[in-house]
Parts: structure tokens; sequence; C-alpha cells
């Protein structure tokens, strides 16, 4: 190993766990951030990947450093990406949401270091490896995790669609090397397959538009609800597929202008809050934000609203007593 090698292994050792930690910082604000944007939907279901940044390891950071043929001046400080994270999503759109997030924290400095979508502008006839990258740079020293993290440290992200992502692990380290290149067949079959990716994309976002027209008055239901739950409850909400079920059952009787209504309602009944913050800790049910679309619906049609919906008669007993109703199965 020569000296240069030596010392900035040595540097690189001693900085690892400020690296880890920055990596780590930039994953926990970004994903709190996207997931304030997709409010109500869940961003586990968002990102289709965990997201774990990494480190580069000590074989990887020599070989960039000094056998790649980099032009670096200072190989340390010129490489950005000593830490590392990915963001992985389903449809191209869904890029832009997490590219916001990226570019409007205040915290960090961000640059678009690769952007797919002008590569293909530039070469609209040629199908490559596609993928955002950004590197984004501390603005402020701060400390994270108990480790202090120097102004301008450097992590690159990653964004790109699920079926970029498979892609990328097919052909990484691989398709790119001189000996494979060189395989007009391999090439071919590699610009094939990204081709037909596009395509799929393109057809997965008419699939999702549709579906986003079809669904949007449970969507906007299911927002109503969650904005309503976390000011009536003060509690953060915990929404579940069983969330999901509820608005799909009992948001038939949310009409025009449901919102004001349930925020009406639930101004002349203030000591439901009291009953659902008892109940949430033991109860999933009074941690879903359509809890209070059950609580409207039942109001509304207390004989017809449960009738083949996702809750039992235990589980609404609760409810109807809270409303000083009779169930249904005991008015006979």
């Amino acid at each position: 190993m020569t000296d240069r090698e030596t010392k900035l292994l040595e540097r690189w050792r001693a900085e690892r766990p400020m690296y880890a930690a920055w990596g780590n910082f930039v994953s926990a604000t970004l994903t709190d951030a996207v997931a304030k944007e997709i409010r109500p939907a869940a961003v586990e279901l968002f990102l289709r990947i965990p997201i774990r940044p990494r480190t580069k390891e000590e074989a990887s950071l020599l070989a960039k450093a000094f056998r790649r043929g980099k032009p670096y001046t200072d190989p340390y400080n010129d490489i950005e990406d000593k830490v590392g994270l990915r963001f992985v999503v389903l449809v191209s759109a869904d890029i832009k949401v997490v590219e916001r997030a990226i570019t409007t924290c205040p915290k960090w400095t961000a640059m678009l270091a690769r952007d797919y979508e002008e590569e293909r502008r530039q070469r609209p006839y040629e199908f490559d490896y596609q993928s955002v990258h950004y590197i984004v740079r501390s603005k402020d020293e701060l400390t994270f995790e108990g480790v202090t993290i120097a102004a301008g440290t450097p992590c690159e992200i990653q964004v790109r669609t699920i079926l970029q992502h498979a892609y990328s692990e097919l052909t990484h380290d691989t398709i790119y090397k001189p000996s494979v290149q060189a395989s007009p067949d391999v090439k071919r079959s590699a610009a094939k397959s990204m081709a037909l990716m596009e395509a799929t994309d393109d057809y997965f976002m008419r699939v999702r538009e549709w579906l986003d027209a079809a669904l949007a008055p449970s969507r906007e239901v299911s927002a109503a609800v969650d904005r309503l739950y976390r000011s009536f409850t003060g509690l953060e909400p915990q929404p579940s597929p069983l969330d999901t079920l509820l608005i799909d059952h009992f948001g038939q009787w949310a009409k025009e202008g449901f919102e004001g209504d349930l925020k009406q309602f639930l101004n002349e009944k203030a000591f439901l809050a009291d009953r659902i913050k008892e109940r949430a800790p033991a109860d999933l049910l009074f941690r879903q934000p359509a809890v209070l679309m059950v609580y409207w619906a039942i109001k509304v049609a207390p004989r017809s609203a449960p009738e083949n919906g996702p809750l039992t008669d235990e589980e609404l007993a609760p409810i109807y007593s809270d409303l000083g109703l009779a169930r249904p199965a005991a008015q006979g």
C-alpha cells in the first residue's frame, strides 16, 4: 500500500462514523419530509425498499480514488459518495415528491448530479441507465446520534423507480465493463430492456391516473378525517389497512360539505376526544383517523351504517354507547 493510500484510509477510518451519522440524519429527515407530503398515505408503502445509508468500503474507496482513472486533484474530498442512500418509489412521478423534499430542506445544500430526464431529452434515441442523483452537503455543523458532523459533509442520494432499480441491480458493475460492452448482443438486449422499462412506466402512470380519479372521493374523505383527527384528539394517528376499510365502507355517508359537517358534529360532541384518547393505546380502531367517519356514519344512519361493514357488534358497541344510541341488534 502506498503512502497516499495509507493516509487516505487513516482519515477515512477517523471520519467514517461522522459520515455514517450524516447518512442517518439525511435518511431520517427526508423520510419525515416525504411522509408529511404524502399524508395520509403511509410512507412505508410509498418507499418500496427500506432506506439504509451505506458508507463506502475501504477497498471501494481506494479503487475509486486511485485505480479508476478519475481526474481527482484531491481524491478524498472530491469523492462525494463516501456515504449514500437510495430512495426507490413505484413510478417516475413519485420521484418528484422525493426531489421536492431534497431541494427544500433548510439543513443542507442540494446539487443535482445526474438527471435522467435531461439525459433523455439530449439523447432521445438512446436507452441507457436511469436514475436521479443529488449531492447534499450540511450547511452548518450539527450533532446527530451523539456525533458531530462538520459543515460541508457530502452525501449522495439516488432516487429511482422500482423498475430502474431492478435494471440497475441486474447490470451494476457489469454492463459497463469493456469486456461486456464489446458484445453487441448484450448491449442491444440491455437497450431493449430499458426501452421496455420506460414503456411500462408510462402504462403504470396511465393506470395510476385512472385509479386516482376513481379513488379521489375516498382520498378526500381520508385527508379530511386525518386533519380532523389530529386537531380534535391531539394524537398522532397510526393509519393501517383498517383505516382504508373503514373509509371504503363508511365513506358512503360523506356527502358534499362533509368536512364542515363533521367538524361541527365534533364541536358538539367534544367529549368524544377524551373517549378516543382513553381507548387509543389499547385499541387499533381508535388510532385510525377514520374512526371519526365511523362516529359520523352511525350518527347519520344508525341502523344501516354497520350493515356488511368491517366492524363487529363488539367493536361498534362503544361507539354506539358514546353517541347514546342502542345497537341495531339490541333494538330488535
